[in-house]
């Protein structure tokens, strides 16, 4: 009978498959797709003032769309998510679902 291999248990830590990706470092990581990946996503305006300094006047409660680099960086900011849309239709990228 052959052994069953855990991923991890809380006696016995991961250890028989090591993702190359646990070795990465966040630089690294964040570079994966970075020309590739945005993400976008939905922020207040107190948030927003945390990715963005100059921001800090935005009403605190107001809802903001936010297109992200896939290392963070804000590319565009907007309360409309027609000119979302409008963005992405004029630099030619598909909207996909994460899961």
């Amino acid at each position: 009978m052959q052994d069953k291999i855990s991923y991890k248990t809380q006696d016995f830590p991961f250890q028989a498959f090591s993702s190359p990706l646990k070795a990465m470092s966040a630089e690294e990581f964040a570079a994966l797709g970075a020309n590739s990946a945005l993400f976008l996503r939905q922020i207040t305006g107190d948030q927003l003032a945390s990715f963005i300094p100059e921001a800090t006047g935005a009403p605190e409660d107001g809802v903001f769309q936010m297109i992200m680099s896939a290392d963070g960086a804000p590319i565009l900011v907007t309360d409309s998510t027609d000119a979302v849309y409008a963005w992405l239709d004029d630099n030619h990228i598909t909207l996909v679902q994460r899961h």
